[in-house]
């Protein structure tokens, strides 16, 4: 006897069967399907046994079971003691609303309780998968594995996967979905900048405007394995879920062990607006203000100064900084004790009074004089060896005894899930906030862990739980600062960690040809209104790329838009053009954070294409960059995309590219005001684009007339 479960949201739907009282599976997921009946759908998806297989069809269920002749990757994994390795579930109770479905199931010989969830949030069609395991033994049981499982249709046939490295964030791949396996684990104890755990699934040859695409997100910032494959019995799945070390997850009895929650995006037009759904599935997560506040122009001072803290030297920036625009000011590695360059210091999180004698306070008077708010750098998680911390508590560090430990930057990883490791950093990161008027706080995490031990036990799930808690209650106790997170640059970020955080640093690599591409990247899941965007020096320093302000600043306009160089490097028309930037950005920003950010399918692979539209379809801005020449004297027609096909809209290039050449000026008609058109028009005929510069944009305005 089969049971059928259906959540609905306003573009798609998601129906759950459960076969026997047997585990549930996902038997379709895609476009609003209200009208199936249950014998309908029961005729439809029926398998039929063949020979040479089981007499009893294996279910690809959301926790596929080996237990129940399941032979592909399995859901669930562990022992008690050799036995109990094959469970076996028995669905006893199912609870079901329109938003979710929660699904308990037991196996009473091996003494386990599983709880499965399926959530639909029905105004943004995300739904999610999250899976709980308890023990009611007296003995452990060990758990290996505890993933949720996806099955996909057969038509979503190629595949859009994630790599990279530290300045090379979010590099894409696409390939058909093989016949063999594909698997991607992380094992560095963060989200990690070469591993990020999102996939999509699509119909081949998808693009931004078309196709039929599934998005999933493993909402983790620790060790992960994500894995696609065709299964044996017919169809395909995705499956995601954190990756334990050998006996990391020991369940005493009634203890549970719960996966991080699976997130997935259907969209039957492409992948913009698969990924346009997870950000406003996001949005709904973040803190109020994140969302309802204006995003403040940031000054870093890293690469002004590094770790020279020189009081005046401080000061001129402060007052720098404020004639520019810039609205937050925050003061990077090198303020504490100890710490003149990145072999010592981490850990004693107290002023250093040779740097500042008297502490931060005239710093940040400084600061608030100018109208702008404080910023601080931390990094937690971090000790130096060469530290008075490390020296009093070398025990407190991650590691296996007996072994020398591998050193990162230079540093060792605290061990979060002792409790007077946890109580020390909450005190010094509490008495800092309660003693100073800080805004702001970038959090950074600048290594891999390696043999994460604690008391001898492997201990990345309890270390990324430990932060949670440090965290949220650095949150509960300062609910008005804000918290970036940074790691090597991209290498955290993922949904979970901004249920903690407001902001998230993408990238070291501030070189804007680079960050063009991984922006784009990085939109594919995560909204911009959070993504850290600074202009940096005209030779950048990870690349040596050199490019023009005015390209740099673009290219920042719409992230949360901020300033990391040297000022004394402008020249007095550099400084003029940075203030008209931040003026435009400031006029502009509640629209570009509030609005639908739009990447555009372009006519040539050289050029990207990102816009935003406000949700009444009022307004519109697109920024096309060329990031290499064109093959032809005239690039093809770029189609817009989001606009209201009815609506009549004025087009205005904010930035002409082409001031510097003269006469040289083809398609001027599109380089300044260039009358009314239809979004129909501008949508389905598209916008003759002129040939421009290598490393230059042009911006497109749009306003509704009517």
């Amino acid at each position: 006897m089969n049971a059928w479960y259906r959540l609905h949201g306003t573009r798609s739907s998601i129906i759950i069967k459960s076969c026997q009282h047997g585990l549930p599976e996902v038997v379709y997921w895609g476009k609003t399907l209200k009208s199936a009946t249950d014998d309908e759908l029961a005729g439809l998806t029926d398998a039929v046994l063949t020979a040479g297989y089981l007499d009893q069809f294996p279910v690809l269920s959301i926790v596929p079971e080996p237990g129940a002749g399941f032979h592909g990757e399995a859901g669930i994994e562990g022992h008690r003691q050799r036995q109990h390795w094959a469970p076996r579930f028995q669905l006893t109770a199912v609870e079901a609303s329109d938003r979710e479905l929660v699904f308990c199931a037991r196996d009473e010989i091996a003494q386990l309780i599983l709880t499965i969830t399926v959530t639909m949030d029905t105004e943004t069609d995300v739904v999610g998968f999250h899976s709980s395991l308890t023990n009611t033994a007296d003995s452990e049981f060990l758990v290996h594995r505890l993933s949720n499982t996806v099955s996909l249709p057969g038509y979503a046939d190629e595949l859009l996967t994630f790599h990279g490295h530290w300045a090379r964030e979010f590099v894409t791949g696409r390939q058909r979905w093989p016949a063999n396996r594909v698997v991607k684990e992380n094992r560095k104890g963060r989200t990690s900048s070469d591993a990020f755990p999102g996939i999509v699934a699509g119909t081949p040859g998808f693009t931004e405007q078309s196709g039929e695409v599934f998005g999933l997100h493993l909402a983790a910032s620790g060790n992960h394995r994500l894995v696609a494959e065709k299964a044996v019995q017919g169809g395909r799945y995705i499956q995601a879920g954190e990756w334990l070390y050998p006996g990391e997850v020991a369940l005493a009895k009634d203890e549970s062990y719960s996966t991080p929650w699976l997130y997935g995006s259907w969209s039957g037009d492409g992948l913009s607006q698969m990924s346009l759904q997870f950000h406003r599935f996001l949005k709904k997560r973040l803190r109020l203000d994140v969302v309802t506040q204006p995003r403040k122009v940031h000054f870093n001072s890293w690469e002004a100064l590094y770790f020279s803290h020189e009081p005046k030297a401080l000061l001129k920036l402060v007052d720098q900084a404020a004639s520019m625009g810039v609205e937050r000011f925050i003061l990077d590695d090198g303020w504490f004790r100890g710490r003149n360059d990145d072999t010592a210091g981490l850990g004693d999180w107290y002023v250093d009074e040779r740097k500042h004698p008297g502490g931060l306070q005239y710093l940040i008077d400084a600061v608030n004089e100018k109208g702008m708010e404080f910023g601080l750098w931390f990094e937690p998680e971090m000790v130096n060896p060469d530290s008075d911390l490390y020296r009093a508590h070398p025990d407190w560090v991650l590691k296996l005894d007996g072994y020398d430990q591998v050193l990162g930057r230079n540093q060792m990883v605290l061990d979060l899930s002792r409790p007077e490791v946890f109580d020390y950093l909450y005190e010094r990161l509490d008495g800092l906030l309660s003693q100073y008027r800080i805004d702001y706080i970038k959090w950074d995490m600048n290594r891999d862990l390696v043999q994460p031990g604690s008391a001898g036990v492997a201990s990345v799930h309890r270390q990324v739980e430990a932060l949670y808690r440090l965290l949220a209650s650095i949150n509960d106790a300062h609910p008005t600062v804000e918290i970036e997170s940074c790691s090597s640059g991209g290498a955290r970020i993922d949904f979970e960690i901004l249920r903690y955080t407001q902001r998230v640093w993408a990238s070291d690599c501030i070189d804007p040809v680079e960050r063009q591409r991984l922006q784009q990247a990085y939109s594919i899941f995560f909204s911009n209104e959070i993504m850290g965007s600074h202009v940096s020096v005209e030779k950048a320093h990870t690349t040596g790329r050199s490019t023009n302000l005015m390209f740099r600043l673009m290219t920042s306009l719409y992230g949360h838009m901020g300033l990391e160089l040297a000022l004394d490097s402008l020249s007095a028309d550099d400084e003029a053009t940075v203030r008209q930037m931040l003026a435009y950005y400031k006029d502009n920003r509640t629209f570009f954070h509030t609005g639908d950010w739009i990447r555009v399918d372009t006519p040539e692979s050289y050029l990207l294409c990102n816009g935003v539209v406000s949700t009444d379809k009022r307004r519109a801005s697109f920024t096309i960059a060329a990031l290499d020449r064109c093959d032809y004297l005239m690039p093809g027609r770029l189609r817009l995309a989001g606009l209201d096909p009815e609506k009549r809209y004025s087009l205005t290039a904010i930035h002409d590219p082409y001031a510097h050449h003269g006469q040289l000026r083809p398609n001027r008609t599109l380089m300044a005001d260039a009358g009314v058109y239809r979004g129909d028009a501008l949508m389905k005929i598209g916008i003759q684009l002129p040939v421009i510069d290598v490393a230059s944009a042009i911006i497109y305005d749009l306003e509704a007339m009517d």
